[in-house]
């Protein structure tokens, strides 16, 4: 289970003692943030494949900059801006796609949703594989 504290720690009276302000559960897909102000806890997973990969290649290549992102209070931004862009870029290439794709065209004027479908997901598929070597595993 690789995880990362951050070096910043306040008093949590729940559990009577110091606890980190930012982790990361790379394992879970997990961030969690104790606010020293409000005495609380609260935690972000991520359910996108494309984090979990992205989070699991930096954790084995890139610890360091886990490491800096979480003692900076910054995981979450990065995560949330990473998931924000993958996903738009996964869409713009799907969207073009459709529009260029002779077959997808000729299911679309049949109305052959099924065909339609089937379609979109290999395009996504494809979408993912490309801009996962560009995006994702960096």
């Amino acid at each position: 289970m690789s995880r990362y504290k951050s070096e910043q720690t306040a008093y949590n009276p729940l559990k009577k003692k110091s606890v980190p302000l930012w982790r990361l559960d790379t394992n879970t897909v997990t961030v969690t943030h104790f606010d020293s102000d409000t005495q609380t806890e609260k935690s972000k997973t991520y359910h996108t494949d494309f984090i979990r990969y992205h989070l699991h290649y930096s954790d084995s290549k890139y610890p360091d900059r886990l490491r800096r992102l979480v003692n900076e209070g910054k995981i979450v931004q990065y995560l949330d801006d990473m998931e924000r862009r993958v996903s738009d870029a996964i869409s713009r290439q799907v969207e073009l796609w459709k529009q260029t794709d002779g077959c997808y065209q000729k299911a679309v004027l049949s109305g052959d949703a099924e065909k339609m479908l089937g379609l979109e997901n290999c395009f996504v598929y494809m979408a993912k594989e490309i801009i996962f070597e560009c995006m994702v595993y960096i």
